[in-house]
């Protein structure tokens, strides 16, 4: 019953994102180039019902202008088209089912949704970038932009009985006809109507065969029941800055716009019913006594049969396989500009990854636990355990103890893409043991501020080639199942996120570096700004540090920083800290390795800066000939040393403390670092 309900959800919430409401006259093409209509009305054989059914949808319920029209325009779109065989195959498909979808296979007779279905699905508008080809733009696993229905698109790999190698699309559809250029874009020719799943990630893995005992899992301890979440249709309706764009011109900033819509989504790890049986495990109560012998989650655990305790092994064990945002293939990590990156476009498939990448998230577990992932050459790996060679920082080949659970990006033959999110088959049990807090996680951790906000990655915002979004102060909060990130949020914050994509910087030794950011992207907070941010938890209790990282300039401002556990009253921590003081300050005292020379005099340096509560940024990323830590602009502030406690929430607040309300807060990433690692036996490395 629940999927006949989302079906219908999804039916009701068709929606396009980035198009006009009626299409300019003055964007039709005259000359005799073929777009895309030409194309189908050149191959009515082939394409026939396709430009039938695009001639009778809309682009949304305001709008007089139909898709037919929208491809006879000039612009970039992605036609993923269905053959006439194909639509005869889906609508006979809803015509026999238990509670038909459709009363004929007439296209002249199919309900609008039906047909609104089969366009919007097939369709994705690449706005002023490339439409993708199997050349530009393919890779493994969602494509980085959503159809005109707001749903990824899955591609996959195989091979046919002769060896040939075929493309997939959403697991079941194969493209027979690839990279037909038109002047608007590409088509490719599929064997099967898309129609993406519309039962939520919990129902899309509890119905899937082999899977059978983590969607178990999912039902037992009500998980199923949380992952509910997919559109909060109040921002929409009743958010007047939803989908308004801003121009370049005077005080507003940079180009860019709101986002249209705010979803939820999420991104559940599950093992597939074969690794269950590899660990001699074929029911629950093999689980409990794997868990338990192991002494996986200690104290904190009720052994009990009430599943839906969160203190519960079966919950604990499931709410670690959960992330609380939709999480495209090609966003587990960030491959930007770290060191060795070559920036050639498209980035994907792996050639061009030089060392490896890592990104932390917090998962759905009541007792605040987060998992690493690791992006290799070839893989991406869950709690991964390396040791690294200080001077090319690439893994030593005999210092991998602990190497990780493999993350695959499909499920054979089984759809992975759900209405709310994606789940990936991972090759090992993912349980809390006591090496995560106290060796994979016990270490610099260094949080890309993207990475703390679900919404924006759930919504596709991050590493888009839109230059910028602007966010509202309710659009991170709790309202409507959102994530809480950013409780609060005063209306006079303009709150920006700036994406490079192209990794454009430049970065000369002791130079004034732009650009100089950790994955190439960062948000620039103007106004007279006042926010708090949601921590990310610490993996042990213990001493720590938190750094900020800085890009100097004159346009910054000032900012207090308050921290504590009480987001409605939070103690400041220090004084105000400049974000117009460079390296170049004598307050900050950065001077270059390359004047510095000796190791001695370098380390030497560093603990003068530290003294100063600074320190040079990481060696990790190159923004262009030089790393962070060789552009003067690019610091670390100290921003607060002390004991930070496991399970606890913790808040930060930015509050300017200038008049003026155009400078910006530069806001990049975030590190936690333990004792251990800043004044550890071993010196922390310069990375």
């Amino acid at each position: 019953m629940k999927s006949i309900k989302y079906l219908a959800l999804a039916f009701l919430t068709l929606t396009i994102g980035g198009c006009s409401e009626n299409i300019d006259d003055s964007n039709l093409y005259t000359f005799t180039g073929e777009m895309m209509i030409d194309h189908f009305a050149n191959d009515t054989a082939k394409y026939g019902k396709y430009l039938e059914i695009l001639k009778m949808v809309h682009l949304s319920k305001k709008s007089e202008s139909t898709m037919y029209e929208l491809l006879s325009a000039r612009g970039n779109y992605t036609c993923f088209a269905p053959t006439n065989d194909a639509i005869d195959h889906y609508l006979d498909s809803l015509l026999h089912l238990e509670e038909p979808q459709v009363s004929s296979t007439n296209i002249n007779e199919i309900p609008d949704s039906i047909a609104e279905s089969i366009v919007f699905n097939s369709i994705i508008d690449n706005g002023n970038s490339e439409a993708y080809s199997t050349t530009t733009g393919f890779g493994t696993g969602a494509l980085n932009k959503t159809n005109m229905n707001d749903r990824y698109i899955n591609l996959s790999y195989g091979n046919d009985s002769t060896g040939k190698t075929l493309i997939f699309v959403n697991a079941n559809s194969v493209i027979i006809d690839k990279d037909i250029e038109v002047e608007n874009g590409y088509i490719h020719s599929i064997d099967k109507v898309l129609s993406p799943s519309t039962s939520t990630v919990a129902d899309l893995i509890i119905g899937t065969e082999n899977l059978s005992f983590f969607g178990d899992l999912l039902t037992m301890t009500g998980w199923n029941d949380k992952l509910l979440s997919y559109k909060d249709e109040d921002y929409e309706l009743n958010n007047e800055n939803a989908g308004e764009k801003r121009d370049n011109s005077g005080a507003s900033g940079w180009a860019g716009s709101y986002p249209e819509k705010r979803y939820f989504g999420y991104t559940v790890f599950v093992e597939p019913d074969s690794i269950f049986a590899e660990k001699g495990i074929n029911s629950i109560d093999d689980l409990k006594q794997y868990l338990k012998s192991n002494a996986y989650y200690g104290s904190k655990t009720s052994w009990g049969e009430d599943y839906t305790n969160p203190d519960n092994y079966l919950n604990q064990f499931v709410a670690y396989h959960i992330l609380p945002e939709r999480l495209i293939w090609d966003q587990l990590v960030i491959f930007a500009n770290e060191k060795g990156f070559t920036n050639a476009s498209p980035n994907r498939g792996g050639k061009k990854f030089n060392i490896n990448v890592w990104e932390y998230y917090e998962t759905m577990d009541y007792h605040r636990r987060s998992i690493k992932i690791t992006g290799t050459r070839s893989e991406k790996l869950i709690n991964r355990h390396a040791t690294y060679n200080l001077i090319s920082y690439k893994e030593k080949a005999d210092g991998i103890d602990i190497p990780g659970i493999k993350i695959s990006d499909k499920n054979g033959k089984y759809d992975n893409n759900a209405l709310n999110g994606f789940y990936y088959p991972i090759n090992d049990l993912l349980v809390w043991t006591e090496s995560v807090p106290k060796k994979i996680l016990n270490e610099r951790m260094r949080y890309d501020i993207c990475s703390l906000l679900p919404e924006l990655l759930t919504n596709g915002c991050r590493r888009n080639e839109t230059q910028c979004y602007y966010f509202t102060y309710d659009y991170f909060t709790s309202k409507n199942g959102g994530s809480g990130a950013i409780p609060i949020m005063s209306e006079q914050t303009d709150f920006a996120y700036l994406s490079n994509y192209q990794n454009e910087g430049s970065s000369n030794v002791g130079g004034s570096g732009t650009w100089t950011n950790y994955q190439a992207d960062e948000f620039n907070i103007r106004g007279k700004y006042d926010f708090v941010m949601k921590l990310p938890p610490v993996p042990y209790t213990g001493t720590y540090e938190i750094r900020y990282g800085v890009n100097a300039n004159n346009n910054r401002g000032m900012a207090q920083i308050y921290l504590g556990t009480n987001p409605n009253n939070l103690p400041a921590v220090g004084i105000p800290i400049d974000l117009r003081i460079g390296g170049d300050n004598a307050m900050v005292g950065w001077k270059s390795d390359a004047d510095l020379g000796s190791d001695d005099a370098i380390q030497e340096k560093d603990k003068q800066m530290r003294n100063n509560g600074y320190m040079k940024g990481p060696a990790y990323f190159f923004p262009g000939s030089a790393s962070g830590r060789d552009c003067l602009t690019s610091i670390r502030k100290i921003i607060f040393t002390g004991t930070l406690e496991e399970g606890k929430t913790y808040y930060i607040r930015f509050k300017s403390v200038l008049d003026s309300s155009s400078t910006q807060f530069f806001f990049d990433y975030l590190e936690f670092v333990p004792k251990t690692i800043y004044n550890g036996d071993i010196p922390e490395d310069k990375w």
